[in-house]
C-alpha cells in the first residue's frame, strides 16, 4: 500500500520509511521480482495505469499548473506509454547473458555477465512532468527487477497524490510503494540505506541527495540541469530556428530541464531572431498571451517572485514581452537582449519562459564563452554548415547536443538522456533505464577438466621464470584464439578434434604397418 500522507512526526517518519524500506527488502530477498513473466505482468499493470487513466492525469497537471492538454499527453503521458512498451519488447533481449568470446585455448570454460537488480531502490520525482519524471525512471526499476520506493515532489500535489493513488492499484503493493511528503520528510527518507537512488532536481539538491547516498556507499543517477545554450550561426534558416528555439522555451512555460536558457549569436542575427520570434509568437498566442489556453502557469509563488525578480534585476533590454501577473501565476514568453555575462538572467537556470541574448562574435567566441562555464544538459546548435555543426560536437561535452532543433532528442527512441557533471551523473531511457538499475556481475565457470589444469598449472608453485614467461604469453596471445560467433567456435572445435583424431589414427596405422613390415 501506499504511504499516501506525510507522517505527522519525525520520529513516526523515520518509523514509517524504515518499516517500508524493511518490508521491501524482504519481498525481494524472496526473490519474487526476478523471473521475466513477473517483470512483464508489472509493467504491462504500469501501461494500463496510464491508458486507463489518462484523463484524470491530465487533469491533475491542470490543476497543479494549468498544464496545456497537448503539452500534458504527447510530452509526458504518451513517452510513458511509448517507453513501457519498448521495454515489454525488448525485456527478454536486455535480460540476457552477454557471453564473452569463446576461446580455443578453453574450450571447456565460459565466462559472460549476468544483469543482477539491485535490490531496493528510491525514485525521487520532479514537478515539472510529476508524472514522467516518477514513472519513467520507474520502469527501468521494474525491467530490472527491483522494488521501489517512489517519492513524487509535493509541489505538484495534484499529480503526486494521483501516484499514490494509482500505483498500489495497479502494480505489486509488497514491490513497489509511493510516500509523499515535503523535504523534512524526503531528508527522512534519505536516512535509510536504499541499494540505488534515482533523483531528478536541480543541482543543489542533487548535491544533497548525494550527501545523503554517501552514508551508505549506495550509487546514484541525477538528473539535475543547468543552463543550456543555444548558438545560431548567421548562416541558418533564421525562420525556422526562431520558431523552434521559441517552441522549445514556451512548452511547459520554460519549466523544461533542457529547455533552451540563453543565446549566443552576432548582433544581426539578433535582430532578425527578435523579428521573427515576435511574429510568432502573435500567431500561436494572440495579442494576449495571457488569454491562451497553450500556455502553461508557473508552478508556484516561490518560483514566480524567483523569475520576476531577476527580470526586474536585468540591465539588459525587454524585447518582446516581460508582462507579469503574481494572482494568475503567469509570465509571458520573454526575450531579452543586451545581455552581459554577468547580468542577472545569466547567475542561475531560468526554468522560466525568459530568453537572454548574449552577442558574439563569432563560432570561436560562442566556444570559449560556454566552455568557461559548468556543461550543460543540453547544448544547441543551428547552422546550415556541416563544419560549424561538427565544431561545437567535437569540442565541447554537454549530456547531449541537438543541431537545428531544441528538446526533440528528449524524445529520440534508442538515445539515452542524463548529464555530466553539475547537469547530472548517469542517463535512462530505454535499455539505458534497464541498465541504470542492474549491476553487471562477472561470471566465471571453469570445468575439472584435466586439459584446462594443465594450461593453467604454469600458475603453481614452485615459480620460476619459465612460470612467468608462459603466463605472460599466455596473457598476450589469449585473444589471438577468441572466436566471436560461438556456433562457428563449436563447429571448429568439433572439426579441430576430427582432424586431430585422423592424425592420431593415420599415425598409429603407419607405425603399425612399419612395425609389420
Amino acid at each position: 500500500m501506499a504511504t499516501s500522507s506525510a507522517p505527522s512526526s519525525e520520529t513516526e517518519a523515520s518509523n514509517s520509511y524504515a518499516k517500508v524500506v524493511e518490508e521491501l527488502r524482504n519481498t525481494f530477498d524472496e526473490g519474487r521480482t526476478l523471473p521475466l513473466e513477473f517483470r512483464l505482468k508489472q509493467l504491462n499493470a504500469l501501461h494500463r495505469l496510464v491508458d486507463e487513466n489518462f484523463d484524470k492525469m491530465l487533469a491533475a497537471v491542470h490543476k497543479d499548473m494549468r498544464k496545456a492538454k497537448m503539452e500534458g499527453a504527447s510530452y509526458e503521458l504518451e513517452l510513458i506509454k511509448t517507453d513501457t512498451i519498448a521495454a515489454i519488447r525488448e525485456l527478454k533481449n536486455w535480460m540476457r547473458r552477454e557471453m564473452m568470446p569463446f576461446n580455443l585455448l578453453l574450450p571447456f570454460d565460459k565466462a559472460f555477465v549476468k544483469h543482477d537488480p539491485y535490490g531496493v531502490v528510491l525514485i525521487i520525482g520532479a514537478w515539472n512532468y510529476p508524472f514522467l519524471l516518477s514513472l519513467q525512471p520507474l520502469i527501468g526499476a521494474i525491467a530490472a527487477g527491483n522494488c521501489a520506493v517512489v517519492k513524487p515532489s509535493e509541489h505538484s500535489s495534484n499529480a503526486a497524490s494521483m501516484i499514490a493513488e494509482l500505483v498500489p492499484k495497479y502494480l505489486d503493493p509488497t514491490c513497489f510503494r509511493v510516500v509523499l511528503g515535503a523535504a523534512p520528510e524526503t531528508i527522512e527518507l534519505l536516512e535509510n540505506k536504499f541499494d540505488y537512488i534515482f533523483a531528478t532536481s536541480s543541482t543543489r539538491i542533487g548535491k544533497c541527495v548525494m550527501q545523503a547516498a554517501a552514508k551508505h556507499l549506495t550509487p546514484v543517477t541525477l538528473e539535475l540541469g543547468g543552463k543550456s545554450p543555444v548558438y545560431i550561426d548567421d548562416d541558418s534558416d533564421l525562420e525556422i530556428a526562431s520558431r523552434r528555439v521559441i517552441w522549445g522555451k514556451c512548452i511547459n512555460l520554460g519549466q523544461t530541464c533542457i529547455a533552451p536558457d540563453y543565446i549566443l549569436c552576432s548582433k544581426s542575427t539578433e535582430k532578425k531572431f527578435i523579428e521573427n520570434v515576435k511574429h510568432t509568437l502573435q500567431q500561436w498566442y494572440g495579442e494576449d498571451p495571457q488569454k491562451s489556453s497553450d500556455l502553461t502557469r508557473i508552478i508556484n509563488n516561490q518560483n514566480f517572485l524567483r523569475l520576476q525578480k531577476l527580470l526586474k534585476d536585468t540591465k539588459g533590454r525587454i524585447a518582446i514581452g516581460g508582462q507579469t501577473n503574481e494572482d494568475d501565476l503567469f509570465i509571458s514568453p520573454t526575450v531579452v537582449a543586451d545581455i552581459k555575462e554577468t547580468d542577472s538572467l545569466m547567475t542561475e537556470e531560468l526554468f522560466g519562459p525568459i530568453l537572454p541574448i548574449i552577442t558574439v562574435n563569432s563560432k570561436e567566441e560562442a566556444l570559449r564563452f560556454i566552455k568557461a562555464r559548468p556543461k550543460p544538459l543540453a547544448l544547441y546548435v543551428f547552422s546550415r554548415s556541416q563544419n560549424t555543426l561538427d565544431y561545437f560536437i567535437e569540442k565541447t561535452t554537454s549530456g547531449a547536443i541537438c543541431c537545428n532543433d531544441v528538446v526533440v532528442q528528449n524524445g529520440w527512441e534508442g538515445l539515452p538522456f542524463g548529464g555530466v557533471g553539475d547537469s547530472g551523473i548517469g542517463h535512462y531511457h530505454g535499455k539505458y533505464s534497464y541498465e541504470t538499475f542492474v549491476h553487471k556481475k562477472s561470471v566465471v565457470q571453469r570445468s575439472f577438466s584435466k586439459v584446462g589444469e594443465k594450461v593453467y598449472a604454469a600458475r603453481y608453485p614452485p615459480y620460476n621464470n619459465w612460470n612467468m614467461k608462459v603466463i605472460a604469453s599466455f596473457m598476450k596471445y589469449l585473444h589471438i584464439f577468441e572466436m566471436k560467433a560461438r556456433p562457428v567456435a563449436l563447429f571448429a572445435t568439433f572439426m579441430a578434434g576430427a582432424v586431430a583424431s585422423v592424425a592420431v589414427t593415420v599415425g598409429w596405422l603407419t607405425g603399425f604397418k612399419k612395425r609389420g613390415n
